[in-house]
């Protein structure tokens, strides 16, 4: 009995997210994360819907962060559809067993194809609804954090919303970069400009 080996890779290749740790590394976004920033946009709103005297722009405030919980959970969503068609060929030598894979290994590697590039662009959407939807929540708390005309401490709650603006504005630009490089988007001005500005960085710490 011989033992059975999969396809060569060299002739016949598999389709495999790029970079390869994408798919799982978006998962504990979009499956963690998304769900815990929908729960603090929700609970957020409902402290500005209960004490809207407390908050500078209650009625905004509140658009921004029902829209933010809305994208979030719109991103969770588009995540499972696409997780659906993301699968290896380890997996279905797992649940086919290795002869049926054999058998119909080119039927197999076309649906996986397919499956693939359905995968890619649902997971796409995901990834920009999630941060669509951190970028809102950001926004909300900062308008939120504003102090209202006769609030007390005002120029602490200022800071507090300079320090959200500031951040939020940061993790934009970060995200904005990873993703970048992530799909092998280098060649534009605002890739080069991160990353001139990393490096810079770099070479002034030694």
């Amino acid at each position: 009995m011989t033992e059975y080996r999969g396809p060569d890779s060299r002739r016949n290749p598999w389709k495999a997210p790029k970079p390869y740790g994408y798919g799982p590394a978006s998962a504990s976004a979009l499956f963690i994360a998304a769900p815990l920033f929908t729960a603090a946009a929700l609970s957020l709103a409902g402290v500005v819907g209960g004490a809207d005297d407390e908050f500078r722009w209650p009625g905004p405030i509140l658009l921004i962060l029902v829209i933010a919980a809305l994208i979030l959970v719109a991103s969770i969503q588009l995540a499972y559809y696409a997780r659906l068609h993301l699968y290896s060929y380890d997996d279905l030598v797992t649940w086919l067993g290795p002869g049926y894979v054999e058998d119909y290994e080119t039927r197999l590697r076309s649906d996986q194809k397919r499956d693939q590039k359905i995968w890619t662009r649902y997971q796409l959407r995901a990834v920009h609804a999630f941060n669509v939807g951190t970028m809102l929540l950001g926004v909300g708390v900062a308008a939120a954090l504003v102090p209202p005309v006769c609030g007390e401490q005002p120029k602490w709650r200022w800071a507090a919303a300079a320090v959200v603006c500031a951040a939020t504005v940061i993790d934009a630009i970060w995200v904005t970069y990873m993703h970048m490089k992530a799909l092998n988007h280098r060649t534009n001005w605002f890739y080069r400009s991160v990353r001139g500005l990393i490096e810079k960085t770099r070479r002034e710490r030694g």
